[in-house]
This record gives structure tokens, sequence and C-alpha cells, in this order.
């Protein structure tokens, strides 16, 4: 299959209830940034301490209707952690009132791409917050594993492989950032 139509079969064969919604965002933001908080003392006694948040293409704000939703998620320098759990509070209670499309989050794997979006914003708020560290987010590539059912196109090997690259790059390089396939790009 081309990607299109990997992406359409995906679409055919993925279901996400409330209840799906609510564990994907435990996982993909609020697991991630559990696990950070628990570190962050350790990574501050580094003299180079890093973070690298496995994130996706599918996590940039070109997904989310809503210009206001995209403005205050891509506003770096206002955002807070408190408002950041008060919009994926609002994307909850929208999401149980089906209410995602005209509220202006993403309609299709709309969960997924919030808690990855979410994730891209807490990583810009952490690395405003602490720069004495490296905070980034890396989207590893389209890898074929059992959470894309195996209809990736890169290798887990490949897509560690992009991650792993920005864990690496240089004392002094970029926090803040989102890089796609190893190299630095937008967050929209």
């Amino acid at each position: 299959m081309d990607p299109a139509q990997r992406i359409e079969w995906m679409l055919q064969n993925s279901r996400e209830t409330y209840d799906t919604a609510v564990k994907c965002l435990q996982t993909n933001y609020y697991g991630a940034k559990h696990v950070t908080e628990a570190l962050l003392s350790l990574l501050q006694s580094s003299s180079d301490g890093r973070v690298v948040n496995v994130s996706s293409s599918y996590g940039l704000l070109r997904f989310f209707g809503s210009e206001e939703l995209k403005q205050e998620l891509n506003n770096v320098e206002n955002l807070t952690e408190e408002r950041l759990d008060e919009l994926l509070t609002k994307f909850l209670k929208d999401y149980e009132a089906g209410a995602l499309e005209s509220q202006g989050w993403p309609t299709t794997f709309s969960a997924y791409k919030v808690a990855k979006a979410a994730m891209n914003a807490y990583s810009r708020i952490m690395a405003r917050r602490h720069p004495e560290l490296r905070v980034n987010c890396s989207h590893p590539g389209y890898v074929k594993t059992d959470f894309s059912m195996n209809s990736g196109l890169l290798s887990p090997e490949v897509g560690a492989a992009n991650v792993t690259k920005v864990a690496l790059l240089p004392a002094g390089g970029p926090t803040g950032s989102y890089f796609a396939s190893g190299e630095e790009a937008l967050f929209v």
C-alpha cells in the first residue's frame, strides 16, 4: 500500500471511544510527563541533561481546525502546564459531547493527535522553564510496529535511530524544538 492507502486502512481498522481517548492521553501525554517530572532532579544534576519526548507528525498543529487552539498551543511564551491541563480537560468534555469538530479539535485519531500536540507544547514549556536542560520532541517516522498495525514504512531500528540522533546532538544544541526523522522542523 502507498502511504495514503495505509492511512485509509488505519482509519477503517481503528476505533476510538471516550474511554480509549482518556487512556491515550494518560499514556501518550501524562505518562511521559510524569516520568520526566520523576527524573527532573537527576536530569538537573547532569552537566548536559536532555529530554527527548517521542512525538508524531500527528501532533502538528495543522490538524486542529480552531485557529484559537492552534495559537494557544503554539504560544510558548504564555502557555502553562495548568492551562494545558485545562485544554485537555476541555478536549475530553468536547469528545464526550460529540463536539470535536465544532470546537476545532482533530476528528480522526483525535486523542492521539491531541496527546502528541500536548507533548510538544509541554516540551516547549519545560525547555523555557529549565534552560539548563535541553528538551526536544522527536517524530521517529512512520515505523512498522504493533502500534501502527505493522503498516509503517520504517523499521523500528530506523525509527529509533531518528530519536537517538536528537538525543545525541552536540552540547549547546537546540532546545524546545521539534525534529522529524532526525531533522529540525516546525510545530505547525
